[in-house]
């Protein structure tokens, strides 16, 4: 088959329908099992529930306050979006990073316990800086990623 005429195929029950571990971690934290990339982005713009944040904070064994800095949210801001229920479109796309993030060390650490834990640690490959505080912007967050496919690969140095 060329690589040009080669199409994904969709899940039967669902189009979206999550198929791996990081998709299946996605789908529960939004409570949908649609997970395509256009969906994720329409949610994203439209705000993230605070629920999601509240969630995410407990499986990475972080406080509101904690997690809001990273996130880099006051607690003044972080007070009115519980209030509102939702994160505005730039918010969320910085808590959308962390839940990408937590996912896919869920898949590639078999588990939330020893993804929440790797992810508080101080690596060397991220000067010093643990997963979580490099993932405060997009090429910290892209780093992290990077270190995740290397120990998926096997790749230690």
């Amino acid at each position: 088959m060329a690589l040009a005429s080669w199409t994904p195929q969709p899940n039967e029950d669902l189009p979206g329908a999550p198929v791996g571990v990081a998709q299946r971690v996605v789908a529960a934290l939004l409570r949908s099992k649609d997970v395509r990339p256009t969906t994720l982005s329409r949610r994203v713009e439209r705000g993230l529930p605070f629920r999601v944040f509240e969630e995410l904070a407990a499986k990475l064994g972080l406080t509101r306050e904690d997690f809001g800095a990273l996130l880099r949210l006051s607690p003044s801001t972080l007070y009115r979006r519980r209030r509102a229920g939702r994160f505005e479109p730039a918010e969320s796309d910085r808590l959308w990073r962390y839940l990408q993030l937590y996912a896919s060390a869920v898949e590639v650490l078999e588990g939330p316990d020893a993804a929440a834990g790797w992810l508080g640690t101080p690596l060397p490959a991220l000067g010093g800086r643990s997963p979580l505080e490099a993932a405060r912007d997009a090429p910290g967050a892209r780093a992290a990623e990077d270190v995740l496919v290397r120990l998926e690969h096997g790749v230690f140095g």
